[in-house]
C-alpha cells in the first residue's frame, strides 16, 4: 500500500515535468543530433581532437538539451512551486520529505541525464565511433556539478528570474573565464593548473589531444568537481528538508 501511494506521488511529479510531447521531441532530437560527432570525427588526423570538440557543451546539441531540460525542471517547475508556495501541496502529502526530495531530484535532474546517456550509447553502438570513456565521465560529472549548483541556488533565492541570472552568471564565469585561466595555466606551466581545471576540464582534454600527451590534470579537476557537486547536493537536501512556506 505504501509503495503504491509513493508511486502515485511520483507519477504526479513526473507528469508535471514530462507532459506530451516533451519526450517525443527530446529523445529523437538527442539521438539524431549526435550526427555532428561523425562530422567532427571525419577530420583526418584531428579525429580525436574533433570528437572532444563534439562533446563540449553548447557545441553538442544532445548535451545542451539534457542540461536545458534539467535546468527548466529545477528552476521553472520545482523552483516556481517553492517561489509561489504551491510546494506546500507536495509537502503535505503522506510521504517523508527525504523521499519527496528523491522523487523530485530523480525527475528533475537524473531523468534528463538518462535520456542523454542512453541515446549517446545507442549512437556510439550504431556508428562504431571510438568515443573515449573520459568524455562520458567528464560530461557526467560536469552535468551533475552544474545542476546541483543550480538546485542549491534555486532553494536559496527561490525567485526563478533571480535564480536564472545568478546561475547563468556563475556557470558562465566557471566555464568561459575558468577555461581561459586553465589555458593560461597550461601555457605557462602553472602549478595550479590541476586545481583550476575543475572549472573547464575540456581545455585540458583538448590540450592532451593536440600534444598527444596524457595529463593527470583532468583527473584532479574531475575529483574537485565531484566533491563540490556532492556538497551542493547535500546542502540542497538539508535546505529542502527544512524549507518553510
Amino acid at each position: 500500500m505504501r509503495l503504491s501511494r509513493s508511486f502515485q506521488i511520483f507519477k504526479v511529479i513526473y507528469k508535471e515535468r514530462y507532459r506530451r510531447p516533451t519526450l517525443e521531441l527530446v529523445i529523437p532530437t538527442m539521438l539524431i543530433s549526435n550526427i555532428f560527432v561523425v562530422a567532427f570525427y571525419a577530420r583526418g588526423l584531428f579525429s580525436t581532437y574533433g570528437i572532444i570538440l563534439s562533446f563540449i557543451p553548447l557545441i553538442s546539441v544532445s548535451e545542451t538539451i539534457a542540461f536545458s531540460l534539467a535546468l527548466r525542471n529545477v528552476i521553472f517547475v520545482t523552483g516556481d512551486h517553492i517561489y509561489r508556495g504551491s510546494i506546500i501541496s507536495f509537502l503535505t502529502m503522506p510521504i517523508r520529505r527525504s523521499k519527496l526530495f528523491l522523487f523530485i531530484y530523480f525527475s528533475d535532474v537524473i531523468l534528463p541525464y538518462l535520456f542523454w546517456i542512453s541515446t549517446t550509447e545507442v549512437f556510439i553502438l550504431l556508428s562504431s565511433i571510438p568515443v573515449p570513456s573520459i568524455l562520458i565521465i567528464t560530461y557526467t560529472i560536469g552535468y551533475f556539478f552544474a545542476e546541483n549548483l543550480i538546485l542549491l541556488i534555486t532553494l536559496t533565492f527561490r525567485s526563478p528570474g533571480i535564480v536564472t541570472l545568478i546561475s547563468g552568471f556563475a556557470l558562465g564565469i566557471l566555464f568561459i573565464f575558468g577555461g581561459i585561466v586553465v589555458y593560461y595555466d597550461i601555457t605557462y606551466k602553472s602549478p595550479y593548473v590541476g586545481i583550476a581545471s575543475f572549472s573547464n576540464p575540456y581545455v585540458v582534454l583538448l590540450y592532451s589531444a593536440i600534444t598527444q600527451k596524457p595529463t593527470p590534470y583532468i583527473i584532479i579537476g574531475l575529483v574537485i568537481e565531484l566533491f563540490l557537486g556532492s556538497i551542493f547536493l547535500i546542502t540542497s537536501f538539508i535546505k529542502f528538508k527544512n524549507i518553510e512556506v
